[in-house]
């Protein structure tokens, strides 16, 4: 009898623990999701660069997805300048996944893969882009600012993504605020 009433009282913490867990809506990974999903992208830049003898750094394009994407920040209520430093850190791990890419390739090039057109990939980017500056005005307008750093480091999980470039993506997302 004491058995079954301690079961009992086993399986109502369980269920009100798991209803807790389900209500608790999960943002901060769904913006590192979407990071790491735009990061997921760079093997084909790598390689479409690698295959036109193209270089890494593009100066003239990261002007332009800055530009844009702190136009698009302000159109969606965010801080526009508080938006730089981590475009610009999305920009840097890009490039060093892609540098990575290209010395790795060096010794062992990739065999039996192509990578998808620069235009395509761009695209995709692009979508990505938005989504993340949305995700991000869509949290901090509910007040709830990242906060789970842990779990934003252990979703971005990229071949050629160090640490320290995930560490300098968290940073700069924390300095991201919206319009006053």
């Amino acid at each position: 009898m004491n058995r079954n009433y301690f079961s009992k009282i086993i399986l109502l913490i369980g269920l009100s623990c798991s209803a807790t867990a389900l209500a608790a809506p999960v943002i901060d990974s769904d913006v590192a999701s979407l990071i790491n999903q735009r990061l997921s992208y760079m093997k084909d830049v790598a390689g479409y660069k690698a295959a036109n003898h193209l270089a890494i750094e593009d100066l003239p394009q990261e002007e332009k997805v800055l530009a844009s994407a702190v136009q698009q920040a302000e159109k969606l209520g965010l801080a526009g300048e508080s938006v730089k430093p981590f475009v610009q850190a999305q920009m840097d791990a890009a490039k060093a996944i892609q540098y990575r890419y290209r010395a790795d390739w060096l010794s062992t090039p990739e065999q039996g893969w192509q990578p998808l057109p620069l235009d395509q990939v761009r695209s995709k980017i692009n979508v990505l882009s938005a989504s993340i500056l949305s995700g991000i005005r869509a949290q901090l307008a509910q007040g709830k600012p990242f906060t789970d750093k842990a779990a934003f480091l252990h979703t971005l999980d990229q071949a050629n993504l160090e640490q320290d470039d995930k560490t300098r993506l968290w940073e700069a997302l924390q300095k991201i605020s919206l319009k006053k």
